[in-house]
């Protein structure tokens, strides 16, 4: 958890076009087992000529830390994402993730942010892009039906 306070997730903060904090991570071969034990998949499904890539899913994990690191909001409920897969990080490959606002819209009283995720390796190769939606905040409880 960040040692600062985090600017609220809201258009004045954060309007259309509003960078994320980027940030680099890897993902070890531990991690990685981890993720398969849970899922039940083997590691032979995501080896490639004898090198582990990092199962697509846990790419798409990336929006959390990106998104919680820049803005605090308490809703936060995740409705989709959007993958697209350009290649697969191999296991203990640095990557670098970036992303920005797109947009806020309502729907059904609820306002939601899309966002747009960025993994690169670090010499710029793209990745994958993930948009990822997410309601940010409910609508006033006694609008509720």
């Amino acid at each position: 958890m960040p040692t600062t306070t985090l600017p609220p997730l809201n258009e004045e903060n954060a309007p259309a076009g509003t960078p994320l904090n980027t940030y680099e991570t890897s993902w070890s071969r531990e991690m990685i087992e981890q993720y398969l034990a849970r899922t039940g998949e083997s590691l032979a499904a995501y080896t490639l000529d004898g090198r582990l890539r990092v199962p697509p899913v846990i790419l798409l994990g990336c929006y959390a830390r990106l998104i919680h690191e820049t803005f605090f909001y308490e809703t936060g409920v995740h409705t989709s994402s959007d993958l697209t897969l350009r290649r697969l990080p191999f296991e203990g490959e640095t990557v670098r993730v970036s992303g920005a606002i797109g947009e806020y819209f309502e729907k059904n009283g609820n306002i939601y942010v899309r966002f747009s995720v960025v993994i690169r390796s670090l010499d710029g190769e793209p990745l994958a892009e993930v948009g990822h939606v997410s309601i940010y905040k409910f609508r006033p409880k006694h609008d509720r039906a």
